[in-house]
């Protein structure tokens, strides 16, 4: 059993419960008066934690939870409403936002027991897979009277949209196509699109191609169906996405949205991420809300047969970075674990053949294409880590392809979040210690990698795999090998700015081991160089 008051950063070692309230009272009276109290101790103690609360002058009296979360409320229990004005009533005085009255002379304390939150899996409510299935899963929208299909120029220029326009002639659907999606979408060219897409009022949207393509259009959705959503707002940081202030209505009322992928990495064909740059202002938003989650998500293997050798390498380890970091997140769960794990086995099965042997072997493009869908719905509903807030840096930065970036960063990352060492945990309800490391342990077991190794030696065993197959994809080994056109000086000067900002990024929220911004400072450099020493 431990207990803490709020304002004590010390741990003290007491025989016996009574010896640890005693010195509780002394630590609150000497400056935390009518604060905050906590103490962790098993459920069942019901007794001791009576007289804990009944003994001490404090208005929370939390159980099993963070004290430096007592104000926060919701993050650990929801039931409990989140508070700034700690400590009133005659024990503590604080300063309220109104004039004092009666109310504020009362010493009403609360009790808050841990709370896990509700959890949920979302994805789309169809998911079509197998080669050639995408004339047969577009039967779906039979019965509907407008199409609109948003795909770039480049998949428009090779006919690659052909099957799709055939299949909607024959259902007698009219369609109109939107091929000016560019890499990393622009908010102009959304407006753009969604002018079409108002004036041509479609009933369904079909987002064909890469993330880019698959972006826009669930952006378009947004704004074709909700015109008065504010993207700042929508862009709002959150600690929960199932607890966000400004919260996205359901879409689906004028248009479902079908999302076809033609790569193998993003994942976006079955996730509620989408991101787009205002090319004003050069802000980007990365925008998070399960209702961006597409209606359907067909994945046919015949539209990746013929993807270049480097967009197979970098899409392969982005979405091996998916299910690495969906593994070991704070909201990962069993709903969400075994996808990523699959998708792990996949992708160190089949990504060498794939990216080596093409279309010659349908069977691991097969394989890849499904890797990186199954990964997308592990890290939809478990989120992501710090190696993603470390490639958008680098991405806005320096120009990196995102999965490259990814690619440099994940086995620094994996050494970094499975230490040993004591540092602060992520803040979750439902994750009680840490346990990147146990989780990281699981993954190399469930591929069978091993037998009979050490703890510590299966970490390494995992961190060599992850660069084997990066070398055996083309994949550069250093960030300073991938960036030959960027100096050692240019790369140190930007290298602060670039870890302040990975740190607010909303990825970092949910990895399993808070970091500091120096943390993410020595990463970048550790990656750079090429030293795996500084973790």
């Amino acid at each position: 059993m431990v207990i803490c008051a709020k304002l004590c950063s010390l741990i003290h070692n007491l025989r016996d419960f009574n010896g640890c309230l005693d010195k509780e009272k002394r630590l609150i009276e000497f400056a935390g008066l009518g604060h905050t109290a906590v103490i962790y101790a098993d459920s069942t103690a019901t007794k001791h934690i009576a007289k804990f609360r009944e003994e001490l002058k404090v208005c929370r009296v939390l159980v099993n939870t963070p004290a430096s979360q007592g104000a926060i409320g919701d993050l650990y229990n929801f039931r409990l409403d989140p508070s700034l004005t700690l400590g009133c009533g005659t024990w503590g005085g604080s300063a309220v936002s109104e004039n004092v009255g009666p109310m504020n002379l009362l010493n009403i304390q609360v009790v808050a027991d841990r709370r896990e939150n509700m959890l949920w899996y979302r994805i789309p409510s169809r998911i079509y897979f197998k080669s050639g299935c995408l004339p047969v899963a577009l039967q779906d929208i039979k019965g509907l009277r407008k199409a609109f299909i948003v795909t770039d120029k480049p998949l428009f220029d090779l006919g690659m949209v052909q099957e799709i326009r055939e299949v909607l002639e024959k259902q007698g659907i009219a369609f109109k196509i939107f091929y000016d999606v560019e890499p990393d979408p622009s908010l102009s060219t959304v407006r753009r699109g969604l002018e079409q897409m108002q004036s041509f009022q479609p009933d369904v949207i079909i987002a064909f191609g890469g993330g880019s393509p698959m972006d826009a259009a669930k952006i378009m959705w947004m704004m074709y169906e909700h015109p008065e959503i504010e993207f700042s707002g929508l862009a709002t940081r959150f600690a929960d996405i199932r607890k966000r202030i400004y919260e996205l209505p359901t879409l689906g009322s004028k248009a479902l949205l079908i999302a076809i992928p033609t790569t193998s990495g993003t994942g976006s064909e079955v996730t509620p991420f989408a991101v787009v740059t205002d090319d004003r202002t050069g802000i980007k938003y990365p925008l998070a809300d399960y209702a961006l989650t597409p209606s359907i998500a067909i994945i046919d293997p015949q539209l990746v047969m013929r993807m270049p050798k480097g967009l197979t390498a970098y899409g392969g380890i982005d979405a091996l970075t998916h299910a690495l970091e969906s593994l070991v997140s704070s909201f990962a769960s069993n709903f969400t674990t075994p996808n990523a794990l699959e998708a792990i086995r996949l992708l160190f099965k089949y990504l060498p053949a794939a990216y080596h042997e093409g279309a010659a072997n349908p069977k691991a493009r097969e394989k890849v294409h499904y890797a990186a869908t199954i990964a997308g719905t592990a890290f939809a509903n478990a989120f992501l880590g710090i190696c993603h807030s470390l490639a958008h840096q680098l991405g806005g930065t320096f120009h990196v392809p995102h999965g490259l970036a990814n690619a440099l960063m994940i086995t620094h990352v994996i050494r970094y979040n499975a230490t040993d060492k004591p540092f602060r945990q992520a803040a979750f309800s439902q994750y009680h210690y840490p346990s990147a490391k146990g989780r990281y342990i699981g993954a190399v077991d469930y591929l069978q990698l091993s037998c009979g190794l050490s703890d510590d030696d299966k970490i390494e065993l995992l961190i060599q795999k992850v660069e084997d197959l990066k070398k055996e994809v083309d994949i550069p080994a250093t960030l300073k090998e991938a960036m030959p056109n960027v100096t050692e000086e240019m790369f140190l000067a930007a290298v602060d700015r670039m870890a302040e900002q990975a740190f607010d990024d909303q990825c970092t929220g949910t990895n399993p081991r808070a970091p500091l911004i120096n943390d993410l400072k020595q990463l970048y450099l550790v990656a750079y160089y090429g030293n795996t020493d500084a973790f």
